[in-house]
């Protein structure tokens, strides 16, 4: 499934170049700043953002076009669950033969069909790459197809849970998996709602010649079924207007790069290792724009590269579902719901999860000095987590459990950049499928910003992982990795 990795790093690439730091259609600003300085976007990154798109209204970018739509090509898509699954289906025909011509994995047959519906399920011994990341990758593929047959976020879901049902039944001649079923469904979602939102910063309709050619590539690569859904409509070359609201109002990227030491602590055996680490970070929308709407809205996201044999070593998202209070000042907190994506995997430590929580968020400070809290209590229905003992006892090198967490951030910005950044995400989980009994997992990161000179700031980033397992039948065990990285970035 390398191919759908390569999709998602590509999507970063485009990304980081199409969104670089907080903008709109017209221009990209500074927010905050008291200078009021303005940065034209189109100087630099060859009208990323073009002045054609004015329509910027923060409700969901499936209402209505900018413009006349005469061509019915251009208006919104009807709700269909039929063209829905028949996307799925076309998908995941496709992974079947990417499987069996490139892999050479063994096709799937009526027989296997036969034995995966009369069987039980189970849980795989996939890697964790697979099972963290590219499962989660194809559901929101699944996602998309929904999504651009007319169907809302929710609505999405159900058709998720069918393209999940459909691989394990049908795609694979191995028994269905219940840990694929569930990261599938929950992650294509997390992950599938914000590459939708980034493909529609990506596309304009008004765009001719090489630009509308990489934006329409590029949404392809990202977004397959938006992509696929913009060929079958005639949307590809044909200009026309843009959705509403298919920007938000401030959207805030950055991209660093530098050098990381990974240095094992406590009882975990290793040695340091030294990579180079590139990094793509996205906030997008803003929580307390009370005119926004929809689930994910707002999020935030982060894909982190290191030149080690894992490459992508970490994918996270956090995302907005619903408000559940208002708040008159962003100082008052506003209590939301939201859903979690976080994948981690560097060669000696890995995890992942899905997790559905009840967030606090709060600002505080004026025009040149900000600060924004976010505290929450977070559900996981299911964690993968790497254990020493695994291997001997589920032939894989990670565990499955399902259990409650939290998490406590705050970052300090000025004039609109942040300054500094500190967090501490905490885990307990209930083993399910491994050699230990529950597990602790804790991780703390620290990160300092330089203010920006001539666009670019100088940065270091200290992060600590630490998980306590215990065991019916063995001590408890302490494992701890820890790395510190130095950079340079712009953005953000």
């Amino acid at each position: 499934m390398m191919w759908k990795i390569l999709g998602g790093l590509t999507g970063s690439w485009i990304l980081a170049i199409a969104v670089p730091s907080p903008c709109t259609a017209q221009q990209v600003e500074h927010t905050g700043s008291p200078s009021g300085d303005v940065w034209d976007a189109r100087d630099t990154l060859t009208a990323a953002l073009p002045e054609t798109n004015t329509a910027l209204d923060s409700t969901d970018p499936d209402s209505a076009a900018t413009g006349p739509a005469e061509d019915l090509r251009w208006a919104p898509p009807e709700k269909s669950y039929t063209r829905a699954l028949t996307g799925v289906l076309i998908g995941n025909t496709l992974a079947v033969g990417v499987n069996v011509l490139w892999r050479d994995e063994p096709a799937t047959n009526p027989g296997s069909w036969w034995d995966n519906l009369q069987g039980g399920w189970e849980w795989d011994t996939n890697p964790i790459r697979v099972n963290g990341f590219e499962h989660p990758w194809a559901g929101a593929g699944y996602y998309n197809f929904a999504r651009a047959s007319g169907l809302s976020f929710y609505e999405s879901l159900p058709v998720t849970l069918a393209g999940s049902l459909m691989w394990e039944w049908f795609g694979e001649p191995r028994p269905p998996a219940i840990n694929d079923l569930v990261t599938t469904t929950i992650g294509g979602a997390a992950l599938g709602e914000p590459m939708r939102r980034v493909s529609l910063v990506v596309l304009d309709n008004s765009a001719t010649g090489f630009d509308r050619f990489w934006r329409e590539a590029a949404v392809m690569v990202i977004n397959p079924g938006l992509g696929l859904d913009r060929l079958v409509r005639g949307q590809l070359w044909r200009a026309g207007p843009n959705l509403t609201g298919h920007r938000p109002k401030r959207i805030v990227g950055d991209m660093s790069m530098g050098a990381a030491r990974l240095a094992p602590a406590d009882d975990h055996p290793g040695t340091n290792a030294d990579a180079g680490v590139l990094r793509f970070g996205v906030d997008y929308g803003d929580p307390f724009d009370t005119e926004s709407s929809g689930a994910f809205s707002s999020f935030s996201g982060v894909v982190e590269l290191a030149s080690i044999s894992a490459v992508l070593t970490r994918v996270g998202v956090r995302g907005m579902l619903t408000p559940i209070s208002s708040a008159e000042e962003p100082s008052d907190g506003l209590l939301g719901l939201f859903l979690d994506f976080d994948y981690r995997w560097n060669g000696r430590v890995g995890f992942a999860e899905q997790s559905i929580g009840i967030g606090l968020l709060s600002r505080f400070g004026g025009e040149s000095w900000q600060i924004d809290t976010d505290i929450s209590a977070e559900l996981l229905p299911l964690v993968a987590s790497t254990d020493r003992w695994a291997t001997e006892s589920v032939q894989r090198y990670y565990e499955f459990g399902s259990g409650l967490g939290g998490r406590a951030e705050a970052r300090v910005s000025n004039g609109g950049h942040r300054i500094l950044m500190a967090s501490l995400d905490a885990y307990w989980a209930v083993t399910l499928d491994g050699p230990s009994s529950n597990k602790l997992i804790q991780i703390a990161e620290v990160e300092m910003r330089t203010p920006p000179i001539l666009g670019l700031h100088l940065g270091a980033n200290a992060r600590l992982y630490r998980q306590s397992s215990s065991y019916p039948d063995r001590r408890t065990g302490h494992e701890s990795l820890s790395s510190l990285s130095v950079f340079v970035g712009m953005g953000g």
